[in-house]
């Protein structure tokens, strides 16, 4: 029997087709509410609000799926992170306020800081504590701390308008400057997804730092793909009576019950 995937359903979903938008509520509502859990803690038991993100989402005109794009399931997870966050912003104040961080501040600052402790910081922007970045990463919170304490220092010596949690304050903005900070030279997901499956070469691995080293949107871009790595690892897929509402809320069919479980229903 052939396997359904995260392609297939990206074709059928594309296609308006109610195999893919079934296979997405059940697979994939959970890796909203993770997203939504952490950037809304406040909102994360909010079912109206996740209504509305699915419905934003099967939007015809809903860029997620208005082109080819995703070749991967982590590369989909990482922009369905930011469709989601999308559908929930709505707000357009995306200028910075006086004083306020901005990328330029940041690489004058961490001039001398490695590929490695930029995610630290970066993903303090993304408000990762020190010990979930530790997770994410695979190290001792410890050492993402005293990195994050170097970095805040570094910038407290470079601004007039400084305070403790800055990084985390002006995140929003920051992810929106780096993701317009693209060039021809950025990172293709596959050199993050490379390493993070521990397929890369050595040379080609320090070809990637030194260009991460001057490139905040390829942070941003590895970082988010760590984000949608350990989601698909915890999250854990809807069974049919928990994904029920959200397919009503689509207007999905109902879908058929094989035979034997006809028979041996309560």
């Amino acid at each position: 029997m052939a396997i359904y995937t995260c392609l297939d359903m990206i074709a059928d979903c594309r296609a308006n087709r109610p195999a893919g938008w079934s296979y997405l509520v059940g697979n994939y509502v959970p890796v909203m509410r993770l997203v939504l859990s952490h950037y809304y803690p406040d909102r994360k038991a909010d079912r109206e609000l996740l209504d509305q993100v699915l419905k934003a989402l099967h939007d015809p005109l809903a860029a997620l799926f208005a082109h080819p794009g995703a070749g991967t399931e982590r590369e989909f997870v990482t922009a369905l992170r930011q469709a989601v966050l999308a559908a929930v912003e709505k707000e357009s104040a995306n200028q910075t306020s006086a004083g306020a961080l901005d990328l330029e501040t940041m690489t004058a600052a961490l001039e001398e800081f490695t590929a490695t402790e930029r995610q630290f910081v970066w993903l303090e922007s993304m408000a990762y504590t020190a010990e979930q970045t530790a997770a994410l990463m695979n190290l001792e919170a410890s050492t993402v701390e005293n990195a994050r304490n170097r970095a805040e220092e570094l910038l407290r010596s470079r601004m007039d308008h400084w305070k403790r949690g800055l990084i985390a304050e002006t995140g929003r903005i920051l992810g929106r400057l780096a993701a317009a900070a693209r060039t021809e030279e950025c990172l293709p997901a596959r050199a993050f997804l490379d390493t993070l499956d521990g397929r890369i070469t050595w040379i080609r691995k320090k070809d990637c730092e030194f260009h991460m080293m001057s490139c905040w949107h390829c942070i941003d871009h590895f970082c988010r793909i760590r984000e949608a790595d350990h989601a698909l690892r915890v999250a854990r897929p809807l069974g049919e009576d928990e994904a029920m509402p959200y397919r009503l809320a689509l207007g999905l069919p109902e879908e058929k019950q094989p035979f034997w479980k006809k028979m041996f229903a309560p």
